[in-house]
């Protein structure tokens, strides 16, 4: 029964914390999507209605297009630079945020 209870407390430490990071995921994708229906209302133009319902999973085709793309790395360039610089600034954002 003891045990039982500590597991219930790990439960009430980690409930909000997911609850906040799936709010907020939620939350953005949102945003994403009304972002892109809006201007495309305003460019009289069609918005992302192909990626799912509603184009809903549009910023997930974009997420995986990003994650596909081939880098390129200029000939005359430092290609440890242009290796780190992407971490160097998702780890930062990252510290920044928390």
């Amino acid at each position: 029964l003891e045990s039982l209870k500590e597991v219930y407390g790990i439960l009430w430490v980690f409930a909000p914390i997911f609850t906040l990071v799936l709010g907020i995921t939620i939350s953005v994708l949102a945003i994403v999507w009304l972002e892109r229906e809006i201007s495309a209302g305003i460019q009289q133009r069609i918005g992302p209605e192909y990626a799912g319902p509603l184009g809903v999973l549009q910023a997930l085709a974009d997420g995986t297009k990003l994650l596909f793309k081939e880098s390129l790395i200029p000939s005359r360039g430092d290609t440890r630079l242009f290796s780190i610089g992407p971490s160097i600034s998702v780890i930062s954002i990252i510290i920044s945020y928390s």
